[in-house]
């Protein structure tokens, strides 16, 4: 029975005879040169898949942790503006009892890119010279004198210049020249 099962395998329609190699489609180097490339091309996939998954779990949590913006007293730097000094030098007599004469000379900084604010400001020059003027002719003395009411003087003027204009908004107010005299 044992001679009769062996008997039986070599019967087997298309089978390969005893002694000869199997021809086939691939060689079989072939064939085991692509399994391996298979194989280390499913490992790297799997190895990045799984390394993408892990550290987007780990940052989910972490997104709160950014950079703060800074704050205006950290930033080393002010904005680079275009200056208006059209207006000129103003003069004018304060209202103290005993007028003192105040000599200024305002430019106006105003965002570069903001074409449209440069030509308002160009066609409103006298008006803006007249609000300088009656803001300095309002004011005594005390009021303008000094780095302290320099500053507030600065911000009220801005303030003044910004409400008449419609195309854009002055950042800034410096003085070529300010002068409260008194003679």
């Amino acid at each position: 029975m044992s001679d009769e099962m062996f008997e039986a395998e070599d019967d087997v329609p298309g089978g390969e005879e005893p002694g000869k190699k199997k021809v086939g489609f691939l060689p079989g180097i072939v064939i085991q040169i692509l399994k391996w490339v298979a194989i280390i091309i499913g490992s790297i996939i799997f190895i990045v898949t799984v390394v993408v998954i892990t550290v987007n779990i780990l940052n989910k949590g972490n997104r709160a942790q950014g950079q703060e913006p800074l704050s205006q007293a950290y930033q080393s730097t002010k904005p680079i503006y275009a200056y208006f000094s059209e207006i000129g030098e103003v003069r004018g007599r304060t209202a103290d009892q005993v007028p003192h004469t105040v000599i200024v000379e305002p430019v106006l900084g105003f965002d570069p890119n903001n074409k449209a604010l440069q030509a308002e400001l160009s066609q409103r020059a006298p008006e803006i010279r007249d609000i300088v003027l009656r803001y300095f002719i309002s004011k005594t003395a005390s009021e303008l004198d000094g780095s302290a009411n320099m500053t507030r003087v600065k911000d009220d003027l801005r303030e003044e210049i910004n409400r008449i204009l419609a195309h854009g908004k002055v950042a800034e107010v410096f003085f070529k020249s300010y002068n409260v005299v008194e003679f």
